[in-house]
């Protein structure tokens, strides 16, 4: 298949994205892309395992051969926005009708190829649109047709998923890992954007760097090879995979292959979660071969995520998965399973995974308890549960984990067993296991007992906590996410698991450790700190700095340089949000910023700058609406609730703070009624059950405060504060406090 890739970035542009390399290797002349042509010409083998790919296929000219979307007047109804797919003059383009009127939106890109193709359109100053409606491929489970990504989604003009919305453009959410040398070009000032790639799909330097400098080495004798840059970079390339310098050897009478010799980096890795995760760009234009924490943040097993044992949720693509695994601990990396070029697996079905699991002892009947060559004999059906994402794209957990429908009795997680079984119950697929590993892993503590708990308030939370980060084998991503739910916790006598996560090998870890120190006095955190400003990892540091922003002119002072590196850091953060500037959640970061540091006029310009972005962002209007609290301006503040509540009424979060706001400045029959109205829109939260309950024993109304606790407590029964509250109201106490909002709130993408 032959195809046209026209777009080239000049090399004026290529500063930003060289700046990382530029650092390592001091004033040397940083590399630049040849383009896959060059690479071709020595790697002809590695190329024709690329062409055709998925990484080939990411992004495409609409007149590809490989662009497979009909554009025959196909209409779609969804969300309130009307689809005509037309051709006109011979090129697609989507005929729009919505609540904003009738346009036709040229159809300039396709990304994707199987099992679904997404449409690029233009949109202004510069964006690219993934519209959502995507074409479903032949092979896709339903067959080919158009179909709406968001179907029971309404998407009004101004909705963040309505095809001009923030949530559907590409140039933030989709570009970094659909093309090559890709940089955003956000311009804060003007709101637009001036991105250029320098290959428009995914092409060799998307995960080798540019290849200027491996071509001049391959070009160089012998003696030339041992310059220091070469030592810098091996072979010229900035990072260097090593695959064919290990080999898996399972001994005799071991039931599982051991890695020789044993991972010393995670160079492979890191480059593939560069796109394979889900994370946040800390930098416009990063490098392959730079390490992860330095480039982007990697999100944390969330609850919007990930169920409480670790489990896909949302679509998380791959890494914060893989970094669960058993497999991960041991040295497996991607292209263990994966060829790398190509994508595919090395072999399909068990045959991949006996390669170093003993098939006389893991592909038998005595071991999977199921009809050999079916579904329940699979490998993967066991250990890698498959989600579907996107409508048709079903994605394969790679956490690799042994299934525990005792699990799901206990803390309500899926489990394997019965997602194939789905006529029976947790407890007949938990006696099943039982029965077949009398000595198996059923019934035995697992960490996300101890997220469970805490996410639940339960009293009971620190000490599984404690058994979590105590164990040296715990994935750094789940110690990471338990310090995150330690921190209501914390007191006397747990705040030793803090102390020793300030030099965790793991940047996560120490990261979340630092985030832990949030809202102590400054006097009691000042030297860690101060130790933490000068970490390796850029996710660090700039949490750090973030806290010492409130003393920078203090520190400015001081004879060891802390002032000097503490502007330097936080120009770092600074730049962090700025270069993702198109979207509210840096602006309302940098308004928090702005909070600490004791501007609150700059915050509130910020929090203002947020919601001009997207007006329907609560996160922006809540703080908006502190902001002015904090000047005694509350009148401005709750008119800026009311107006977010127009515009997105389903909000739980701003009925909340309106609430709150009204009880500050008396009005607490209406504060009433907006508390009622967040806990009815969010009863999953038993923080706003227990504002609402103490507001109405706050005013006389103790028995309907009661009630709403009783209410509250069936859907959460370990919670600490609604029990406590609840026996504190049974014995008619005289008087009640809300409990204070808390800090302006702080986002990441």
């Amino acid at each position: 298949m032959s195809r046209s890739r026209t777009h080239r970035m000049p090399i004026s542009s290529l500063i930003s994205l060289t700046l990382l390399w530029m650092g390592s290797l001091g004033a040397q002349q940083p590399p630049t892309h040849v383009g896959r042509a060059v690479c071709a010409s020595c790697h002809q083998g590695e190329h024709s395992r690329w062409s055709g790919s998925h990484h080939d296929l990411s992004m495409l000219e609409v007149s590809d051969p490989a662009s497979r979307a009909p554009f025959d007047g196909t209409e779609v109804s969804s969300g309130g926005v009307l689809s005509r797919f037309l051709q006109v003059d011979e090129r697609p383009v989507i005929e729009v009708e919505d609540s904003s009127g009738k346009k036709t939106l040229p159809v300039r890109y396709f990304f994707g190829t199987s099992p679904c193709q997404q449409v690029l359109v233009e949109g202004e100053k510069g964006r690219l649109q993934s519209f959502p409606i995507a074409w479903a491929t032949p092979e896709a489970a339903g067959g080919a047709r158009w179909y709406p990504l968001f179907p029971d989604e309404k998407t009004p003009a101004g909705d963040p998923l309505h095809w001009s919305g923030v949530l559907n453009n590409w140039n933030h959410m989709c570009a970094e890992c659909h093309s090559t040398g890709m940089v955003k070009n956000y311009d804060l000032e003007s709101d637009s954007f001036n991105t250029h790639w320098q290959e428009l799909d995914v092409s060799c330097e998307a995960c080798h760097g540019p290849g200027s400098d491996h071509v001049t080495w391959a070009k160089a004798t012998k003696e030339e090879r041992e310059e220091p840059r070469y030592r810098r970079s091996p072979k010229g390339l900035p990072v260097q995979f090593h695959r064919d310098q290990a080999t898996w050897v399972r001994p005799a009478g071991e039931k599982v292959a051991r890695r020789s010799p044993k991972r010393i980096h995670h160079d492979e890795t890191e480059t593939c979660a560069r796109c394979h995760s889900r994370r946040t760009a800390l930098v416009d234009g990063s490098v392959p071969g730079t390490p992860l924490s330095e480039t982007h943040l990697l999100s944390l097993l969330d609850t919007s995520l990930y169920h409480p044992d670790g489990q896909i949720l949302d679509e998380v693509y791959v890494h914060g998965s893989f970094l669960q695994s058993r497999m991960y601990a041991e040295g497996v990396t991607c292209s263990d399973c994966h060829e790398p070029h190509g994508g595919k697996l090395h072999i399909e079905g068990n045959s991949l995974c006996i390669g170093c699991h003993d098939p006389a002892i893991y592909d038998l009947p005595s071991h999977h308890h199921h009809t050999p060559k079916s579904t329940g004999a699979s490998c993967i059906e066991c250990h890698m549960v498959s989600r579907t994402y996107m409508g048709v794209d079903p994605r394969r957990d790679h956490s690799f984990r042994v299934p525990r429908p005792d699990l799901s009795i206990r803390i309500g997680t899926p489990n394997a067993c019965n997602d194939c079984h789905q006529d029976k119950e947790n407890y007949w697929a938990a006696e099943k296991v039982r029965e077949w590993f009398p000595d198996g892993r059923s019934g035995d503590f697992h960490w996300g007992e101890a997220l469970h708990a805490a996410r639940n308030n339960s009293p009971v939370a620190p000490e599984l906590i404690r058994m979590v980060l105590e164990d040296e084998k715990t994935p750094g991503i789940v110690r990471a996410t338990a310090l995150a739910e330690l921190t209501p916790f914390l007191n006397r006598t747990n705040s030793d698991l803090l102390s020793r996560s300030f030099t965790d090998s793991d940047p996560l870890v120490r990261r979340q450790a630092a985030l832990a120190l949030d809202g102590l006095p400054l006097e009691q955190t000042y030297g860690v700190l101060l130790d933490l400003l000068r970490d390796s990892s850029r996710i660090v540091r700039t949490v750090a700095a973030e806290l010492l922003s409130p003393i920078q002119r203090e520190l400015s002072a001081d004879p060891q340089g802390a002032g000097l590196q503490l502007s330097r850091v936080l120009a770092e953060y600074i730049s962090m949000q700025e270069i993702n500037g198109d979207r509210p959640e840096s602006h309302v970061n940098l308004g928090a910023l702005a909070t600490r540091r004791g501007d609150i006029e700059e915050a509130i310009r910020c929090y203002q700058e947020a919601l001009k972005r997207t007006p329907s962002f609560g996160p922006a209007s809540v703080n908006l609406a502190d902001a002015f609290r904090t000047l005694d301006r509350d009148a401005e503040g709750i008119e800026v609730l009311q107006q977010a509540i127009e515009r997105v009424p389903d909000d739980a979060g701003l009925h909340h703070a309106l609430g709150l706001a009204l009880v500050r400045v008396g009005k607490k029959e209406q504060a009433l009624v907006a508390l009622a109205q967040a806990v009815q829109l969010a009863p999953q939260s038993p923080r706003y059950a227990l504002v609402h309950a103490v507001a109405l024993d706050d005013g006389g109304q103790t028995k309907q405060a009661i009630a709403a606790l009783q209410k509250a407590r069936l859907l959460h029964p370990d919670d600490r504060w609604l029990k406590a509250a609840h026996e504190e109201f049974l014995n008619k106490p005289e008087t009640t406090v809300l409990p204070d909002p808390g800090s302006p709130e702080k986002t990441n993408d």
